[in-house]
């Protein structure tokens, strides 16, 4: 799958938001509070829409009429948009286009369930192994993570995900292997389930120490680092995933491997990664035209997209903060 277009309109700051021919590896790069997590919170509403139909307005907090619009790259292109009027789910409609197995253009919040999987809904990696994570903040967590089969995303089930990626040797042995790759003084994970309920630990390793470490005295940096890897290693399917800020803690050695890291798993896997970011260290990791920058201007946000043709003979995150590339800076 490839995303074709984006457009959304009157939610939060994304009055009238386009975006076109997305990249599966790409950065929204740009200031604080210009809008980059409204992007990704847009995508994850959608997406509990699926899973928890009328809770979803009281999880947001949406009040606001807006829409949302996704066209996708598909053997038999669909275009698909939703309109939301007013949190209730009786004024809910879907209204598909371009679909000639229905006459009518509007389809009522009756005949939804019908439809979820047939239509609407008909892309797994957009919304069944959708993701959006940022390890370690609490208030973006809707639900009780226990209930969650996927990395919650505050990470803070982490230990239940790393649990079940330990399971296949396969997986474990290549989460392993990058592991020692982006943090040097790492050495193995133990993970141990309790007899009594069941629960899972895991107890990280370092080179020179016959002591594990439980989680809870190993780094943030660490655990941001173990989080967005169990994110990406969580399933075999293709995901859609929505990284807020994965440089927290990192050095910028580690920053740049993890980038690498991702790039070459949405090559292998078919992943969709997509990162937002104001660190300087990630933007120079970034290629050309996997950077989208983002400005808030009048108060609505809007972003521009960066080509091969963009590029100048100065480091990326050099153009970027000398506005060189016109957009995404203070």
């Amino acid at each position: 799958m490839r995303i074709k277009k984006i457009q959304i309109k009157n939610f939060k700051s994304l009055v009238d938001f386009e975006l076109n021919d997305l990249k599966p590896f790409c950065a929204f790069v740009g200031p604080n509070a210009s809008g980059k997590s409204n992007i990704f919170e847009a995508l994850e509403f959608i997406n509990y829409i699926k899973t928890y139909r009328a809770g979803t307005f009281d999880f947001f907090k949406i009040d606001d009429i807006f829409s949302f619009l996704v066209e996708k790259v598909h053997s038999n292109p669909l275009q698909f948009q939703h309109v939301f009027d007013k949190g209730s789910p009786r004024d809910l409609k879907i209204y598909l286009r371009n679909d000639s197995k229905y006459d009518s253009p509007e389809i009522s919040s009756n005949d939804l369930e019908q439809l979820s999987g047939e239509i609407i809904w008909d892309d797994e990696q957009f919304t069944g192994n959708f993701s959006r994570i940022f390890v370690g903040n609490s208030k973006l967590q809707r639900i009780n993570s226990r209930s969650l089969s996927k990395l919650a995303t505050d990470a803070s089930n982490l230990s239940a995900i790393i649990g079940d990626i330990f399971q296949n040797d396969k997986k474990s042995n290549d989460f392993l292997e990058w592991t020692r790759i982006i943090i040097p003084e790492f050495s193995n994970i133990e993970v141990k389930k309790s007899n009594i309920d069941g629960s899972v630990e895991f107890f990280i390793y370092e080179k020179g120490s016959l002591n594990p470490f439980p989680k809870y005295l190993i780094s943030d940096g660490t655990y941001n680092i173990l989080a967005l890897m169990a994110a990406v290693y969580q399933t075999d399917e293709p995901q859609f995933l929505c990284i807020e800020e994965p440089e927290n803690g990192l050095h910028p050695q580690a920053i740049e491997l993890l980038v690498d890291f991702f790039r070459e798993k949405c090559e292998e896997k078919g992943h969709h990664i997509w990162l937002n970011t104001h660190s300087q260290t990630l933007v120079r990791c970034m290629e050309i035209d996997e950077i989208i920058l983002v400005n808030k201007i009048n108060g609505q946000t809007k972003a521009k997209q960066l080509t091969k043709t963009d590029k100048i003979d100065i480091r990326t995150d050099e153009a970027w903060l000398s506005n060189a590339l016109g957009g995404g800076v203070l």
